[in-house]
């Protein structure tokens, strides 16, 4: 499920929770039950509540196949599709393999990795990270890209086009006194 259904969901839920709360005040008295049937009296031939309802019914339909991941191939790279079976590997597991890869070089620490999907055989890389002092930055960076190009397509068979290194902090080389 994608940021967007989760924020849809979100909202979603939380109107079913304001529904819900005004059903049991309703029923146990708090609420009085001639404000409630008045609203439900005047909803026939008031189109905003029709159109209302078709919204939600909308929404419900599209969190139903997301929860049941009719919409989950966005997350997944299909590598092979041949009379014997499918393989398919998750763009998840794609960025943890390449975070561990970046991390293999000497100098690199904390990897995040995005994976973006160009076409079926092509992907681009965005590696976020941060070096250790004294390490040269130009020559990490070729090093990274090197090892992530050449791995990837070597062991998935995906050719990785574009790999953006951004680097969010350097440690300090000084040593507190104490």
């Amino acid at each position: 499920m994608g940021i967007p259904d989760r924020i849809i969901l979100t909202l979603y839920t939380f109107l079913m929770a304001v529904f819900a709360v005004v059903l049991i005040l309703t029923t146990l008295g708090m609420i009085p039950s001639n404000s409630f049937m008045n609203i439900i009296t005047a909803l026939p031939g008031n189109w905003e509540f029709a159109a209302g309802g078709v919204v939600l019914f909308l929404i419900s339909v599209r969190l139903l196949l997301a929860g049941i991941g009719v919409f989950s191939d966005t997350n997944t790279l299909t590598l092979s599709d041949a009379d014997s079976g499918k393989t398919i590997v998750s763009k998840r597991a794609l960025e943890n393999y390449i975070g561990d890869i970046a991390q293999e070089v000497y100098g690199i620490y904390g990897v995040k990795v995005a994976v973006e999907t160009e076409d079926k055989t092509t992907i681009n890389a965005r590696i976020h990270a941060s070096l250790e002092p004294g390490v040269n930055v130009f020559e990490i960076t070729e090093e990274v890209k090197d090892n992530v190009k050449e791995t990837i397509k070597k062991v998935v068979g995906l050719e990785v086009r574009n790999i953006e290194l951004y680097f969010k902090k350097i440690k300090s080389n000084t040593k507190e006194k104490g």
